[in-house]
């Protein structure tokens, strides 16, 4: 009776399929350049002192929002009421594919907006929002596509909640959602799709390398309370990681180094 050697399985096979990768590897780069050690500063976190410096610096920084002066700008309403414990919510939220053709409310956008990245509070002169961010220096940008927004015009608007107002862009030509992810379904049915970008000075300055790691983190604070908020309204979402990056910039007019688009978050009511 013959018998079958086991064979070695070398680290990293069952995850790469082959090799792990290569010490150079972009990924593994990063993710050690933006380590923290004891007693090992990166040279690029120059702001913690400049702040401490610099009363106009502190005051900048308390506005951590693109200002689109000129613009014309629709004011958010009330939002629309949150009812559920949050265990309930927990439980019930779905990554959903299926829109109704109902237009979205405006004052259930009001909602997620508020909800995700909306104003909640001040420590003196420092607005808080509603997720946590490194510094409170909120590096994040949320626009909105408007497909079927009730008292909305069909356009790009950028979110500004400071002053909680939509600030209209430039108008949205049907089609051009198209083709800016591999899978148009996710995003056309929807009535409208929040895009999240990242301007990353705003935090790099004072916490370098690292900055990158709390914007993506930022990012899923953002996204979480959007998605809890859509499922106690009862509409449908499925956020969306998987898209063409430089075509989403172009999209949002953002020039995908210093401000770059991280975040797709289609909503719609929900298809009964």
């Amino acid at each position: 009776m013959s018998t079958v050697e086991p064979q070695t399985i070398l680290p990293g096979t069952w995850v790469y399929g082959a090799e792990p990768p290569d010490a150079d590897d972009p990924t593994e780069l990063f993710h050690e350049a933006s380590r923290l050690y004891p007693n090992v500063v990166d040279g690029g976190t120059v702001g913690a002192s400049l702040l401490t410096r610099s009363p106009e610096l502190r005051a900048s920084a308390s506005r951590a929002v693109r200002r689109r002066t000129g613009l014309a700008a629709v004011r958010l309403p009330e939002p629309a009421p949150v009812r559920g414990s949050l265990d309930r919510l927990v439980g019930a939220r779905r990554s959903t594919r299926e829109y109704a053709d109902a237009p979205l409310q405006l004052a259930q956008l009001s909602t997620l907006l508020r909800t995700s990245y909306g104003a909640t509070g001040s420590l003196g002169r420092q607005p808080l929002r509603a997720v946590p961010s490194g510094g409170a220096l909120y590096p994040l940008e949320l626009y909105v596509a408007a497909q079927r927004v009730e008292e909305l015009e069909r356009a790009l608007y950028h979110y500004d909640p400071l002053r909680g107002v939509l600030e209209h862009v430039r108008p949205l030509e049907s089609d051009e959602l198209e083709g800016l992810t591999p899978y148009d379904d996710l995003l056309l049915p929807s009535a409208a799709v929040t895009m999240i970008s990242a301007v990353f000075w705003r935090s790099r300055f004072k916490y370098g390398q690292r900055a990158y790691r709390f914007a993506l983190l930022e990012a899923g604070h953002v996204a979480q309370s959007f998605l809890l908020a859509a499922t106690a309204l009862r509409l449908a979402s499925c956020p969306v990681g998987g898209f063409y990056d430089r075509r989403v910039d172009a999209f949002l007019g953002i020039d995908g180094l210093y401000e770059a688009s991280l975040y797709l978050l289609p909503v719609g009511a929900s298809d009964p």
